[in-house]
């Protein structure tokens, strides 16, 4: 996790990595064309497919270790191989210090239709406040349900950066509740962008309110901001991104 600024110290005690979409709406959204389901004995995480073989996911989610699959609507796809971000720092991500905690996963077989690879930001320049976003995974719809497998979206506003890496996101002024919580780390951060879902973020962490632990503040790493990286190993994992 990445140190909160001032003005969200409130709830520096209840963050947690991002486990599900609390406040979320199931059911059939563009962005499950994208956005996976991440499995392993370990940890249940989300992603979103990139290239037909390739799946952006947060790196906490895959740094213990086990063999992971990605369910898809056609079926389990085990995973071959994981590249973490090498800059990514276990110890700095629990004790809240920047780091990109993004890994990608290379799938033993390409992934089928109707799942295809999303579109990545590549702008740098920081999204103005008050920007939506949708976010969208496979985490508890409330929190410690422990049910988790059902995809769900939320739409939240930027409200601010966090590390110079992540954007923070919250519900919009009056809205119910809505964040990430168990099972959506790893999951997406998409702007639709002339009525294409463009990837923007990884979801990297939740805060809640005192006494919960997810559903006000959604972290997530952007993309852009790793865009090197991410083009430079799916070239050194034979993989075509879009």
């Amino acid at each position: 996790m990445l140190r909160f600024l001032l003005a969200f110290a409130a709830f520096a005690a209840a963050i947690s990595a991002s486990h599900a979409i609390v406040g979320g709406s199931a059911g059939e959204h563009e962005a499950q064309r994208h956005t996976v389901f991440v499995t392993s004995r370990v940890q249940d995480c989300s992603g979103t497919l990139i290239a037909r073989d390739l799946v952006l996911t947060a790196a906490h989610c895959v740094t213990s270790g086990g063999s992971f699959s990605v369910s898809t609507s056609a079926g389990s796809i085990a995973v071959a191989q994981v590249v973490v971000h090498p800059a990514f720092r276990r110890d700095s991500y629990e004790t809240h210090k920047p780091s990109p905690d993004i890994a990608i996963l290379k799938l033993a077989s390409p992934a089928s239709r109707p799942l295809r690879p999303a579109r990545l930001a590549t702008e740098k320049a920081f999204p103005a406040r008050g920007t939506l976003f949708v976010i969208a995974g496979y985490g508890e719809g409330t929190e410690g349900d422990r049910r988790i497998g059902t995809f769900r979206t939320a739409q939240l506003i930027n409200v601010g950066t966090t590390g110079g890496i992540m954007l923070r996101l919250q519900r919009q002024k009056d809205a119910p509740p809505a964040g990430s919580c168990t099972g959506d780390s790893g999951g997406s951060a998409y702007r639709n962008e002339n009525g294409t879902l463009i990837l923007y973020g990884v979801i990297a962490w939740a805060g809640g309110r005192p006494g919960s632990n997810c559903g006000a503040v959604t972290g997530i790493v952007l993309v852009a901001n790793q865009i090197d990286w991410i083009r430079a190993t799916a070239n050194r994992l034979g993989s075509k991104l879009d």
